[in-house]
């Protein structure tokens, strides 16, 4: 009979290899160049990313024979754009400006703006980003660069309650054509 598991048989254990901590990470946003006020601060308010991209590159195609399917990889992937999800927290400065929303708020206007209806040229609305993810001791071993990125959809509103000591968080909704992605390790085909 063979006996349970032991911590001497794990090579992971053994070896001390560490799990990864998801709140090991920095995101850096790079707005278009029209917008430099406070931009440095961005880094400093993100508390939350999703949405990076773990895809399929192709979807599924099907065929069958009688009742029986047979799978295959689509000639075309699904989508080849990423939507980032960023969670910002907002403060104000000595200034009484709410910073991060404003940078936000502004780079969303060159865009589409709804007081003016102005709208932009993508020329002139997109940024960068920049996710990296690390160990505890800040080595990095998966990094992702997107490029062009513009903030889209509707920014998160003020939900105002008496009886609520909630804060105010910003959520942006980030569409980005194009990225790379480099990780520690990868093996290449």
């Amino acid at each position: 009979m063979a006996g349970l598991p032991h911590w001497k048989n794990s090579q992971a254990a053994t070896n001390y290899y560490e799990p990864i901590f998801l709140n090991q990470f920095e995101v850096v946003i790079t707005p278009p160049q029209v917008i430099t006020k406070n931009v440095n601060l961005l880094v400093e308010h993100v508390t939350k990313i999703t949405g990076l991209p773990e895809i399929t590159p192709t979807a599924t195609v099907e065929q069958k024979y009688k009742f029986a399917q047979r799978s295959f990889a689509a000639a075309a992937p699904e989508k080849t754009t990423a939507d980032l999800a960023v969670t910002f927290t907002v403060n104000l400065n000595d200034d009484n400006e709410a910073y991060i929303y404003n940078i936000i708020r502004a780079w969303s206007d060159i865009t589409y703006d709804p007081l003016t209806g102005r709208q932009g040229l993508k020329k002139d609305y997109v940024g960068q980003m920049a996710v990296t993810i690390f160990n505890k001791q800040g080595k990095v071993f998966r990094e992702f660069k997107f490029t062009p990125v513009f903030p889209f959809g509707k920014l998160t509103e003020m939900q105002l309650d008496y009886s609520s000591p909630s804060l105010y968080e910003l959520t942006v909704n980030f569409r980005a054509d194009n990225w790379t992605e480099k990780r520690t390790g990868e093996i290449k085909i």
